[in-house]
């Protein structure tokens, strides 16, 4: 299947034949979609009574190669996963028609799935992205997310998140987004349900782990 606009890879005139399906409530300026709550377990629903101090300072990565650590990179890798587009992957980004709205915003977006000698048979797994935010840009990330209709909620470290599970119909992929002081991390997943949540949620975790000091 096709990636809609926004996330078509590959400048061919055969279809794309990836595993991610419609990718809705992805991208700013969105319409609202369907969103059911991910479970307590994998999406706290209290709100922050405040914002945290901040005590870390996200550097926004030069490139793909830099948005996890090693060690997740290596863990995709032993399961055939690997950067396929974006700056510093296999293709860079001349198999991306048109700019995701992380990479309209100033950040950049990391393709990472399963490379194929065809490349109209190059199949996506997950979609990482990160960008800065200042005050103002991060209001406007926020406003965004919330008109979509995902699931609003707060981490472990005080940051916000908007969250979908991706079993519900018109949404059958998992995404994840984390809204920090200083930062926007997304990760949009080609499967959807807990398991793919929980990992797309952990992916997260990591590209913070990566990119904060």
């Amino acid at each position: 299947m096709q990636l809609p606009s926004q996330f078509t890879l590959i400048r061919v005139v055969a279809p794309l034949a990836i595993v991610m399906l419609a990718l809705t409530g992805c991208g700013l300026n969105a319409g609202p979609t369907s969103s059911p709550n991910p479970s307590e377990s994998t999406q706290p629903t209290v709100e922050p009574s405040e914002s945290p101090v901040q005590t870390e300072f996200f550097s926004m990565p030069a490139d793909c190669t830099a948005i996890l650590p090693a060690s997740d990179v290596a863990a995709m890798a032993a399961d055939g996963i690997i950067l396929l587009a974006g700056p510093g992957g296999k293709y860079g980004n001349e198999l991306i028609t048109e700019p995701t709205p992380e990479m309209v915003a100033g950040g950049i977006s990391c393709y990472f799935g399963v490379d194929n000698e065809d490349l109209t048979l190059l199949r996506v797994s997950v979609l990482v992205s990160a960008v800065a935010l200042d005050d103002t840009s991060r209001a406007t990330v926020i406003d965004d997310l919330t008109t979509q209709g995902l699931a609003r909620a707060m981490d472990e470290r005080g940051d916000v998140t908007f969250g979908i599970l991706g079993v519900s119909e018109g949404q059958t992929t998992a995404n994840y987004n984390v809204i920090a002081s200083d930062s926007w991390i997304s990760v949009l997943s080609s499967d959807g349900g807990e398991a793919a949540f929980l990992a797309i949620v952990s992916l997260a975790n990591a590209v913070h782990t990566a990119n904060y000091s």
